[in-house]
C-alpha cells in the first residue's frame, strides 16, 4: 500500500496570517485609496483566493458609496496588486509556524505520511512563506495558483496533489485546513478532511462544511491522521 498522503493548508493550519494578512492589507488599502479596516475586521477574509476577498472589500465601498460602480473592477485588481507588494514587503517578513507544528510535521514524516502543500496563495508567496518559515524541507510539493491565474478553485489543486502523488482507492489520504474551502475540496475529491482551530476558531464552518475532526492544538494532528489511517485500513 503507498505511503499516506496528508494534503496540508497553509494559511490558518501551519501559519497564523491574520496579522501578516492584515498589516498586509491595510497598507493596500492605503495605496488603493480605499477606506481603512480594523485589522479584527480583515481577519474574518482570510481563507478564500485573494482576487475575492478584493472584490469583496471593493463591493462593499461601492455599497457604501465610497467607490464608482464603474470603477469597481479596475480598483478591485488596484488592490489585488497592491496587497501582494505590500505582502511581500510586510507580510512574508511577520510569518511564523504555529507554535507546535514543526514538532506535529516531523512527527507526521516520523510516522511515515508524505506532506504537500495544497493552498489558494499564488506560488510564488506560498514558497516565500516556506522558506522564510523554514517549513519547506519538511514538505515533497506545493499546489497553489499562478500568480497570473484568478478564481482558482482549492479543488483543482487538491486534484493535482493526488494525481501526482499516486493517490488512489488504496493510500489513505486526508485534507487539513482551516475553513470550509478547504473541507469542500476534500469532499469534491472524495478525501476526508480534518479541520483545525488553533490560528482562528472556525468551528462550525467547518462542522457543516463535513470536516470529520476538529483539532484544537498541533499536538493532536499525527495522533488524529494516525486514527483516521487505521480506520481506512480496517
Amino acid at each position: 500500500m503507498p505511503a499516506p498522503l496528508a494534503c496540508l493548508d497553509l494559511d490558518g493550519t501551519l501559519v497564523d496570517s491574520r496579522g501578516p494578512f492584515a498589516a498586509a492589507m491595510r497598507a493596500a488599502l492605503a495605496d488603493a485609496d480605499l477606506p481603512d479596516r480594523p485589522a479584527e475586521a480583515l481577519h474574518r477574509h482570510l481563507g478564500p483566493p485573494l482576487e475575492e476577498t478584493a472584490a469583496l472589500l471593493v463591493a462593499q465601498d461601492v455599497a457604501d458609496g465610497r467607490v464608482a460602480a464603474s470603477d469597481e473592477s479596475a480598483r478591485a485588481e488596484a488592490l489585488l496588486e497592491a496587497y501582494r507588494a505590500r505582502y511581500r514587503e510586510l507580510g512574508v517578513p511577520m510569518t511564523r509556524p504555529v507554535d507546535g507544528i514543526p514538532d506535529a510535521l516531523d512527527a507526521l514524516r516520523t510516522a511515515g505520511w508524505r506532506l504537500v502543500i495544497v493552498t489558494s496563495k499564488i506560488a510564488p508567496a506560498a514558497t516565500a512563506v516556506l522558506e522564510r518559515t523554514g517549513l519547506g524541507p519538511r514538505v515533497e510539493a506545493l499546489y497553489a495558483p499562478a500568480p497570473e491565474e484568478r478564481h482558482v478553485p482549492k479543488e483543482r489543486s487538491l486534484r493535482r496533489a493526488l494525481a501526482d502523488h499516486g493517490a488512489d482507492a488504496t493510500t489513505p489520504v486526508v485534507m487539513v485546513g482551516d475553513r470550509h474551502h478547504d473541507v469542500d475540496a476534500a469532499v469534491a475529491c472524495d478525501v476526508p478532511a480534518v479541520g483545525v482551530t488553533w490560528a482562528g476558531d472556525h468551528r462550525h464552518e467547518l462542522r457543516t462544511a463535513g470536516a470529520v475532526r476538529i483539532l484544537d492544538l498541533p499536538a493532536e494532528l499525527a495522533p488524529a491522521l494516525a486514527d483516521l489511517d487505521a480506520r481506512a485500513a480496517t
